[in-house]
């Protein structure tokens, strides 16, 4: 009937946004987790894992972390409003200032968890995907700031080697520009789209009726420019207006100075006009991109006032690892082993049972046949590109295929 084509319509499809990912695709990231994780172990991180369902106030705070538009919301048994995890950092700040606000700071936390966002439509994206990360909550300043980048560069080289690279910037030059300029939040979220898309001529059109004579407008304007290597910096404080502009220049130099003498330099950019559209950042921010993929692998940054939202003044700074991004940028090649297909008579289940795990103990893959014959099982094996056949009967036969 009509109303049951309608109510089957969707049983053989994925929603948009939403993807099934098979074999070597799953193989590939949970290497990628895999590296990644035994990374922040061996720097001292602990793991925590929360709700994938949060009530929506976590991230509909003052900070505005996500758009309320792209994220899923439902109701739980007493109408009120949940919302699939849309974000790592805002349920670990929750956890951090509830559950773990009587730990001594700081806390050395890490996650693998999939998050959800509803992507504009066709882009591509995928509403989606595991985040992997950390935070460091609980202490400010250079070494912390200058460990969670190291430890961000490090987490890409064991990933997708060197053919990457960090871009490094500071919000707080931005904010401070833009708090002395009379914008409302439909011109200011008109600005951050611009500065970071390196739209000049838009940028110049909502900018220029107020530029002449405004040191802050000239600065803004000439923001997505500030691009490159150390010499940015130079640029960056010639058009510097104000004194809290210069700190944010000065601070993020030195942490450039001190990652260059770590080695580093081949792998960062400085680029002021990184203005995350996510509000909760407050210092220095980054982003990582892998070469010949525009998508985002990598994101961080600190965030010393976002833990107040939810009742505690602590400071902190962390990244994520978009583990399906760094999956579909890199070819994963994967550790080839031997697979044999092992096919056994009947009466001699014991000894071909036995036998699995004799050659899974060497290394060996090893796939039960589960074919009546022989003849059966050597067909399926060369199918699927098995690379040997041990039969086991009145006699014990191996044959490379």
């Amino acid at each position: 009937t009509e109303l049951d084509d309608t109510m089957t319509k969707y049983t053989n499809i994925t929603p948009e946004g939403m993807e099934d990912i098979l074999f070597s695709d799953c193989e590939a990231r949970r290497a990628i987790e895999s590296s990644v994780i035994g990374l922040f172990k061996s720097r001292g991180f602990s793991e925590v894992i929360t709700p994938t369902l949060e009530f929506y106030d976590v991230f509909s705070n003052r900070f505005n972390a996500i758009p309320q538009e792209m994220m899923y919301k439902l109701f739980d048994g007493k109408g009120r409003i949940l919302a699939l995890r849309s974000d790592n950092t805002m349920p670990i700040a929750r956890l951090a200032a509830t559950r773990l606000k009587a730990f001594a700071p700081p806390l050395r936390l890490y996650y693998n968890q999939r998050v959800f966002r509803i992507s504009p439509s066709m882009t591509g994206r995928s509403d989606e995907f595991t985040q992997c990360g950390i935070e460091l909550i609980g202490s400010n300043g250079l070494k912390a700031d200058l460990e969670v980048i190291d430890t961000a560069i490090t987490a890409l080289l064991g990933t997708v080697g060197e053919n990457f690279r960090i871009e490094l910037g500071h919000v707080g030059f931005y904010k401070a520009i833009v708090d002395n300029l009379p914008l409302g939040p439909e011109k200011t979220e008109q600005l951050q789209s611009f500065i970071e898309a390196k739209n000049y001529a838009a940028l110049h059109d909502l900018l220029a009726p107020s530029a002449q004579g405004s040191a802050c407008c000239r600065a803004l304007m000439v923001l997505p420019r500030l691009f490159g290597g150390g010499e940015v910096f130079e640029q960056a404080l010639a058009v510097a207006p104000n004194e809290a502009s210069s700190r944010a220049i000065c601070y993020l130099s030195g942490l450039y100075d001190e990652l260059c003498a770590m080695g580093l330099r081949d792998h960062i950019l400085i680029d002021f006009g990184l203005v995350s559209q996510i509000d909760y950042y407050s210092g220095v921010v980054f982003r990582g991109f892998v070469q010949g993929s525009g998508e985002t692998i990598l994101s961080g940054g600190r965030y010393d006032s976002l833990l107040s939202a939810f009742g505690a003044d602590l400071p902190a700074t962390g990244f994520a690892v978009n583990v399906d991004a760094v999956a579909k940028a890199v070819e994963y090649t994967g550790l080839k082993r031997e697979t044999v297909l092992l096919h056994y008579e009947k009466g001699y289940e014991k000894a071909a049972f036995e036998r699995r795990e004799q050659l899974i103990a060497s290394g060996t893959v090893c796939e039960m046949s589960v074919f009546e014959t022989e003849e059966e099982a050597e067909s399926y094996a060369r199918l699927r590109g098995m690379s040997r056949l041990d039969s086991i009967g009145a006699q014990h036969r191996i044959r490379e295929l």
